[in-house]
């Protein structure tokens, strides 16, 4: 995706910056609060046999906590390549070698080549893409029965948050951005590919979603 490239190449260098330090506060307090919403939800609905993609996947915990869980095997997908190999890395540690794959890029762009998966999970990715119709169409392209995600509430205190955050990058000389995209745009999008809300709690910074097939 031509327009989104330098962003791409930039949340590489973000995201491989801040590996380290996503696996040191998963070692200290697991997941955060969304996610085990997430893993509580996604469990209630039954994860035996099921495949798992999970977009975005970072150090790889909320996928494999799903395997762990009953879920059969998992892709995750990352563009961080230090990111990925603390993902392998954990998952070796707990024996989910055998179950794990891991693929470094951009998600829209390899889309075509990844074979359907039952789950697709989505945490705190739309809000790292410039273009999320494009990310929800290949999301759907590639799922069966769920998608689960979490993405940013639109509200004053979000915007703020979010300018303060970008501020940051634009100080440290990134292009990397993220983005707040309007909530009734995702919803849309997932549902107009024939998939129907079936969940959804918003705390104070994120939505919480998960939609069935049908």
């Amino acid at each position: 995706m031509n327009c989104c490239s330098r962003h791409i190449g930039a949340a590489q260098t973000c995201f491989g910056w801040m590996s380290k330090r996503y696996e040191r506060r998963y070692r200290r307090k697991g997941l955060d609060d969304n996610q085990l919403q997430l893993v509580r939800e996604l469990e209630s609905m039954g994860l035996d046999g099921l495949t798992l993609l999970e977009v975005g996947c970072g150090v790889g915990v909320l996928h494999q906590t799903l395997l762990e869980k009953g879920a059969l095997t998992a892709i995750g997908i990352d563009l961080a390549p230090r990111m990925l190999q603390l993902a392998e890395s954990r998952a070796k540690e707990h024996k989910l070698e055998q179950r794990t794959q891991y693929r470094l890029g951009d998600f829209v762009e390899m889309s075509e080549s990844l074979d359907t998966v039952d789950v697709t999970v989505l945490d705190k990715v739309v809000c790292c893409y410039p273009a999320p119709k494009e990310l929800i169409r290949a999301t759907l392209d590639c799922t069966s029965r769920v998608i689960a995600l979490t993405y940013p509430r639109k509200h004053l205190l979000g915007e703020i948050c979010n300018k303060i955050w970008n501020f940051g990058f634009w100080l440290f000389r990134s292009d990397f951005r993220s983005f707040i995209h309007e909530p009734r745009l995702v919803q849309e999008s997932v549902e107009a590919g024939g998939f129907k809300r079936a969940f959804a709690h918003d705390s104070l910074m994120w939505h919480t979603q998960v939609y069935v097939a049908g």
